[in-house]
C-alpha cells in the first residue's frame, strides 16, 4: 500500500506490506525512499506493480522534475531490495507493466 500524500515523510516515503493470509498481524513497513538513495526533495512512493513473472514489485519514486525519480525493485517473497533503476530520463515514472498486466489479468 502506498500513501504518497501523507504529510509525514516517514509514511509517504515508505510502503506498507500486508500478508493477506494474516491481516490481523498488521503490516511491515518497507523504506523504499531510503533504498532509492536520493538526496533532498520529495520522494513520494507510488504505483507498486508486479513484473511479468510476478516475483518482483517495482515501485516508482516521484521527485521534482529536476531531481532523480528512480524505480525501486523489491523481491516479492523476501521483501528485500533487488535493485534501483536510475536514469536522468526517468521523471515521475508510471505505468511500468500496466498494458501487459491488464491484458493478461495479472494482479
Amino acid at each position: 500500500m502506498d500513501t504518497p500524500l501523507n504529510p509525514d515523510p516517514a509514511i509517504s516515503q515508505s510502503v506498507a506490506v500486508f500478508d493477506l493470509d494474516k491481516l490481523g498481524n498488521g503490516y511491515k513497513q518497507i523504506p523504499i525512499a531510503q533504498w532509492a538513495g536520493l538526496g533532498e526533495g520529495a520522494k513520494r512512493i507510488v504505483q507498486p506493480e508486479y513484473n511479468v513473472a510476478g516475483d518482483e514489485v517495482w515501485f516508482s519514486v516521484w521527485s521534482a522534475k529536476n531531481q532523480e525519480s528512480p524505480i525501486v525493485v523489491v523481491d516479492d517473497k523476501t521483501l528485500k531490495l533487488k535493485t534501483v533503476i536510475k536514469d536522468p530520463r526517468l521523471i515521475t515514472p508510471t505505468g511500468k507493466f500496466n498494458v501487459y498486466n491488464t491484458q493478461h489479468d495479472i494482479y
